[in-house]
């Protein structure tokens, strides 16, 4: 497995730092099937489908309020 360097914001960084392993572990999962899939797409770029996924998990209720809360639940 390799290692990755993805800039995220202070709150995020504290929230990932907080985190447990199982959490970790879980979210590395989640980020690593995101860019499979991003870069699996053909004619979508990395943004564009970061835009749809966004708007597909709004549209079936996350919103930035449910998000903190998963990733702070420890």
């Amino acid at each position: 497995m390799d290692t990755i360097l993805v800039k995220v914001d202070d709150v995020a960084a504290k929230k990932w730092m907080r985190a447990s392993d199982e959490k970790k572990t879980e979210l590395n999962d989640m980020i690593n099937r995101i860019i499979k899939r991003a870069f699996d797409k053909n004619g979508e770029d990395f943004y564009q489908f970061l835009d749809r996924v966004g708007k597909e998990a709004e549209a079936n209720g996350l919103t930035e309020d449910i998000l903190n809360k998963l990733l702070s639940e420890e």
